[in-house]
């Protein structure tokens, strides 16, 4: 429910994998649509979560759909890739912009924060545990039909971050929304300077190389809260 006593809800337009959404509505009492914003289309369907900022700005979850080659290319290994659709997560920010629709203002991509050391021929080799502030492109506890499966998105707005849930890490992440897009998309800028690199991880350091199973917290969690 927002501010107006509306009730600001996901929609669900595609039947892609558990978590499926495809948009948000703003609904009235009388169930009148205020406004409606779709995000399902060849390379982007929103899903799980939703969080409301006191803007009146909306955060959502997004898969961005690649294809097994764009994840080869970034990285990954062949053999942890399968089926035709790899899918990795964003978050957008949407604005309603009061003809009945809504605008994206600012978007993250976890694509632009990877790590991987299999191919030194790739700008993003490096050594994976010495850098905990990327994600790790060969991580996860599943294949990249759904490498993310983010499943919980919650802003503070006193520290202007975000948190997300990312399960198949069995990790939380902090990031900074101080950003623009496009400082969002590098490694510098913002409140903090890191522009969209992970602020913060916790939960299971194994994702990072920093840690054995031992030192594990979470086990595949849902909806992270600040």
């Amino acid at each position: 429910l927002n501010d107006d006593g509306n009730l600001v809800r996901t929609i669900n337009t595609s039947d892609f994998t558990g978590g499926s959404g495809g948009g948000v509505q703003e609904v009235a009492h009388d169930g009148t649509v205020i406004w409606e914003f779709i995000y399902d289309d060849a390379t982007h369907l929103s899903h799980h979560d939703i969080a409301l900022m006191p803007n009146g700005n909306i955060l959502l979850v997004a898969w961005e759909f690649m294809t097994p080659a764009d994840a080869i290319a970034a990285g990954r290994n062949p053999a942890l890739v399968s089926g035709s659709v790899f899918a990795a997560d964003s978050v957008i920010e949407i604005a309603p912009d009061g003809a009945g629709g809504a605008d994206i203002v600012w978007e993250w991509r976890v694509w632009d924060h990877l790590v991987q050391d299999t191919d030194e021929e790739l700008d993003n080799f490096g050594e994976v545990a010495e850098h905990p502030e990327l994600v790790n492109v060969n991580f996860s506890a599943r294949d990249g039909g759904d490498w993310n499966h983010t499943n919980a998105i919650n802003y503070n707005a006193k520290l202007d971050q975000i948190v997300l849930g990312v399960p198949t890490f069995s990790e939380i992440w902090i990031l900074d929304h101080s950003t623009t897009t496009a400082l969002a998309a590098g490694h510098a800028g913002g409140r903090s300077g890191k522009g969209g690199d992970l602020l913060y991880r916790w939960g299971n350091p194994q994702a990072y190389r920093a840690g054995t199973a031992a030192n594990r917290k979470l086990f595949f969690q849902h909806d992270a809260h600040w």
